[in-house]
């Protein structure tokens, strides 16, 4: 997983990983542990630690951990597929169709093929490059994936066993301890001669230990754009749709409210008078250049209900020394889909925005009914809304054509 620091110190905090090695004398794989905890080894000790074993049979964890509390830890890591066969050379045309495959959605520098050194393949894609946020819901959606791409190649070797929370990969460019053959990476730089070598050349090109090459990577909007349409769809399939007449009779109405009579106008002189969270976080940008992660999550709950709004976010964010255009795009579409689908994307409360460090502190809005959607219509239930200062973010004009 290639990670620059320099240009995304909010990742960078994803460096530790879990370790395993191989037991000649209990003939299994072990964690190794740090008394009762998993042992944990930042990703730039790793070698040492292979070095210190010998460097057979050593594993470690797929995703990176945040923290080193196994129980409070949040992943990240590539999307990653493993095609095992007995049968080396099915195992490697499902490879190569595999990455022709994902060549047509991504950069293929940002595609990692490796020879696992007995009998399969293992194949990444880079995260920085798709997009892919930290998040402990990665097993099940790299699994969606999987299981789509499975369908639609019709391939039959991919393991499915692979996608959980713990998994644990051979460490590339360790030796297999029955084998002898090391984890080797089969295109270097992005380099796909592989594609027309035979099982048997891989066999013998795996038998030296070889570097791990993989490129710098760049966020990509086509790869993410791809990513995150796979990760609607899983959402859509998982989606528990409440029945309007359960939902009615559980919450009870005093009102309707017809929908489409009005539309939201960005009001920026209210929204920086009445929140002082969001000058705060305007001087912060502009001042030191920089807004942690959750700033930019909670300005993105709440200035992406308009163009205008959209504009004004773009000009505070602009101010921050990493901006890229591109991907912010990408992530305020993110936000903006996922609410329209009703999978997340509503506006920060007062409360989480306090909670996280990125609210004003001091919090005295009046909690009012919460509105639902059924049908073409809002029905107004018992039920409190948190308050948000979204609420001073935008006025409701009467459309010209009502």
């Amino acid at each position: 997983m290639k990670i620059n620091p320099e240009e995304n110190s909010f990742l960078s905090k994803w460096n530790k990983y879990e370790v395993a090695r191989y037991v000649p004398a209990l003939s299994r794989v072990i964690r190794d542990k740090d008394g009762e905890n998993p042992l944990f080894v930042n990703q730039d000790d790793i070698p040492s630690y292979a070095s210190k074993n010998n460097n057979v049979g050593i594993y470690t964890s797929v995703f990176a951990y945040d923290t080193e509390d196994i129980t409070k830890a949040t992943r990240f890591g590539p999307l990653y597929f493993d095609i095992d066969s007995d049968d080396l050379n099915s195992a490697l045309r499902e490879c190569i169709a595999l990455y022709k495959y994902l060549c047509a959605l991504m950069p293929k520098e940002s595609i990692v093929v490796y020879f696992t050194g007995k009998k399969g393949f293992h194949i990444e894609c880079e995260p920085v490059t798709l997009g892919i946020n930290p998040s402990n819901s990665l097993p099940k959606v790299f699994r969606f994936i999987a299981a789509s791409i499975k369908e639609s190649l019709g391939l039959v070797n991919l393991d499915f066993s692979v996608y959980d929370l713990r998994r644990m990969w051979r460490l590339p460019g360790s030796k297999h301890q029955e084998t002898n053959l090391y984890k080797t990476q089969l295109n270097p730089n992005g380099s796909d001669d592989f594609v027309n070598w035979s099982s048997e050349h891989i066999v013998d090109y795996a038998k030296q230990l070889r570097p791990v090459e993989v490129p710098a990577q760049s966020f990509n909007y086509k790869a993410n754009e791809w990513y995150r349409e796979c990760s609607y769809k899983l959402e859509e399939e998982s989606k528990r749709k409440d029945d309007p007449l359960e939902y009615f009779n559980k919450y009870g109405s005093k009102a309707f409210k017809d929908l489409n009579k009005t539309e939201k106008v960005f009001d920026p002189k209210t929204l920086m008078t009445k929140c002082s969270a969001i000058p705060r976080l305007y001087r912060q940008a502009k001042e030191t250049g920089y807004l942690e992660h959750e700033a930019r999550l909670f300005l993105c709950s709440i200035l992406t209900y308009t163009e205008d709004s959209i504009k004004f976010l773009h000009e505070i964010l602009s101010q921050c020394h990493d901006y890229n255009f591109e991907k912010s795009s990408a992530h305020i579409n993110d936000w903006i889909k996922r609410r329209q689908m009703g999978i997340g994307g509503r506006p920060y409360t007062c409360e989480r925005a306090n909670s996280a460090g990125v609210g004003c502190g001091d919090c005295s809005l009046e909690h009012k009914n919460k509105w639902v959607r059924i049908g073409d219509r809002y029905v107004e239930t018992q039920e409190k809304n948190s308050p948000s200062p979204v609420r001073f973010a935008y006025r409701s004009v009467k459309k010209e054509n009502e």
